[in-house]
This record gives C-alpha cells, sequence and structure tokens, in this order.
C-alpha cells in the first residue's frame, strides 16, 4: 500500500443526532451524541488509513488538552501525526446537527488557529511519501505548499480538493495532477455540471479532473474523454457527514492502486455512497 501526505485542517466534531433540525428559539433533546475527529483533510487521511495505506496528516494542531486529545483519537484510527505542527490557540471546533429524517448535517464552525504555512510544510520529509493531497484552503501559502511537495517528488502525484470557491485558489490548480471539485465550486463557474466539467476538460486537459453533484452523480475528465458515473437509484441516506471525503478517499485509494480514472470515480461514487448509507466513517472498506 502507499504512504500518503494529507494536508488541510483537523478539528473536533461535536454531533449530536436530532430527530429533526429544531425551530429557533427553541428547545430539544438530541437522541445521540459523540465527539470524534473531523474536517475535510482528517477524515481523508482517517478512510485512506482503513483501506490500508500509510496515511499521515499534515495540520496544525493547538497546544490545548484538545489538541492532545485530538491527537490521540487520530492515531487511534491510524493516522500518522508526525508532520503536524502545533501552534498556541484553540483547538477548532465543529458543531454538528444531524438529522435522522433526512440524514443531512448542519455544520456551525469555530476557529481561531493559523493554517500551516511552506516553513512548516518544508520540515516534513517529503520525498518518503508516495502521494500528495491537499485541501483547498489559505490560498497565501497553498501555491508554496503545493510547490514544494512538487520539487519533491519523481513521479509522486499530487491531488488537490477544491470544495469552498475562496478567491485566489485558482493559482494552486496547474501545480495538481488530479483536481476533486465539488458542486459548491462548479456552481460559481456554471450553471450546470456538465457545461463546467467540460470547460475543465477543454483548460486543462492533462490532468484528472473531478466534479461531484450530489442526485446527479459525478464526472471525471482527462486528455479529451468525460465519463459520468450515476447514482445508485432509491439509495437512502442516513449520515451526509463526511461523504464528500469519502469520494476524495475513494478517488484518491483506486488513482494509487492503478486504476484508470473512469473506473476510479465509480470506486469512489460507490464509497461516498456506502457512507450516505450508514452512520460514521467505521467500516467502509469491510
Amino acid at each position: 500500500m502507499a504512504r500518503i501526505l494529507v494536508t488541510g485542517i483537523a478539528t473536533i466534531d461535536h454531533v449530536l443526532d436530532v430527530a429533526d433540525y429544531p425551530a429557533e428559539d427553541t428547545e430539544s433533546r438530541a437522541l445521540a451524541s459523540a465527539f470524534t475527529p473531523g474536517g475535510n483533510a482528517a477524515n481523508t487521511a482517517r478512510i485512506l488509513a482503513q483501506a490500508g495505506h500509510r496515511a499521515d496528516l499534515a495540520a496544525v494542531i493547538a497546544l490545548d488538552a484538545d489538541g492532545e486529545a485530538l491527537l490521540r483519537m487520530l492515531e487511534g484510527f491510524a493516522v500518522g501525526v508526525t508532520p503536524c505542527a502545533r501552534q498556541p490557540g484553540r483547538t477548532p471546533v465543529s458543531h454538528v446537527l444531524r438529522s435522522r429524517r433526512s440524514g443531512s448535517r448542519t455544520i456551525v464552525h469555530y476557529r481561531d488557529l493559523p493554517e500551516l504555512t511552506a516553513a512548516e510544510f518544508c520540515e516534513i520529509e517529503l520525498a518518503a511519501y508516495d502521494w500528495f493531497h491537499f485541501e483547498g484552503r489559505n490560498p497565501p501559502e497553498l501555491p508554496a505548499l503545493l510547490g514544494a511537495a512538487r520539487a519533491a517528488a519523481v513521479d509522486q502525484p499530487v491531488s488537490l480538493e477544491l470544495e469552498k470557491p475562496r478567491a485566489g485558489l485558482d493559482a494552486a490548480m496547474p501545480l495538481a495532477d488530479v483536481l476533486m471539485f465539488s458542486r459548491d465550486w462548479a456552481r460559481s463557474r456554471a450553471d450546470q455540471p456538465e457545461a463546467f466539467i467540460e470547460q475543465a476538460a477543454q483548460q486543462r486537459p492533462e490532468q484528472v479532473q473531478t466534479l461531484t453533484w450530489g442526485h446527479r452523480g459525478a464526472w471525471v475528465a482527462h486528455r479529451g474523454q468525460i465519463v459520468h458515473c450515476a447514482p445508485t437509484a432509491g439509495l437512502s441516506i442516513r449520515d451526509s457527514l463526511g461523504a464528500g471525503d469519502s469520494f476524495n478517499a475513494g478517488l484518491i485509494h483506486a488513482l494509487v492502486s492503478g486504476q484508470p480514472p473512469e473506473q476510479a470515480l465509480g470506486a469512489a461514487v460507490r464509497l461516498a455512497e456506502r457512507k450516505l448509507s450508514q452512520q460514521g466513517l467505521d467500516g467502509l472498506f469491510a
């Protein structure tokens, strides 16, 4: 299996299961409560570790008691935390309401930690990794992070998740071999998914580019070919928390295992659907 470095953020998620979303200015009782590691990069690393890869996380972890607890939780899921940087501050927390009726989730996130810097990233032994994956955030530093990975790589692929349409992230896109676009990102550029992926294929024909669009399924574009993967009809959604991270991890797992992009797309969609049909991230590769 591969040694993969995932760069982004890690949080503590406080997940409250509710029968349905409460109305404003009301009080209700949760059906369940749990604390778990969260954040796109941490989730992706956790799922890749579950697939049998050596998945390390490069993130800023706060120098507080919650930061220590977060490190222990990540290590408990076989995520390597040696590349993490420690900084003064408070551990980021995501408060998640998860509806039992719809399976959807609503997240309120609090963060006051600095982002990982290029200087901190360059302290990692980058040449030891087989794949580099980046969460698309921190536009001022992201091109330098990808540039450092690219400089250390011989033929190791670099992938970049583009979820939220933050200004300035486009500068990092040419440095990646694989681009993973979300529906929110695509909607900031085009009205329909087909129009976006066709435009992306024309602009960057050599890069593997995926687009996820919920109930419309997902697309991959590479070297002039565009392939669509439809969602499974009648899928019962129990929990959407981490579905996008599951897709990303599934795509990386399939590509690093040697599958061509069109097959990797299908594997990633089915893994995300497995996540949607169950609560939590455990057992996705069982």
